[in-house]
């Protein structure tokens, strides 16, 4: 399973749909997601990253994830900040193998 940050933007959108149509288990993570349609079989779990206790909110979607999709925005989530390094904290308890990280 592959999670994806950032899942209605204009990477992530294209992203799930690659994933989901290579046959990838998917669990897509915004902000909301409304007026978006994800493809059939992806997971949708609403979390903001911006909030200090977003990786206590996908903790449970890190759990069996092969990989984490991580979208962060620089004058938002700089690296280094509190809520980057929690999600990588998680992710890391959780398990997972990869980490790829797109910057603004």
């Amino acid at each position: 399973m592959i999670v994806v940050t950032g899942a209605t933007g204009n990477a992530g959108r294209p992203l799930v749909r690659a994933l989901a149509a290579a046959g990838e288990q998917v669990t897509a993570v915004a902000r909301g997601f409304e007026g978006h349609r994800l493809p059939p079989g992806v997971a949708a779990l609403r979390a903001d990253l911006t909030d200090p206790a977003a990786s206590e909110a996908l903790a449970p979607a890190l759990e069996g994830a092969k990989a984490l999709f991580l979208l962060t925005a620089a004058s938002v989530l700089p690296l280094g900040g509190g809520a980057v390094e929690g999600l990588l904290a998680a992710a890391r308890a959780a398990g997972v193998g990869r980490v790829v990280l797109l910057s603004s």
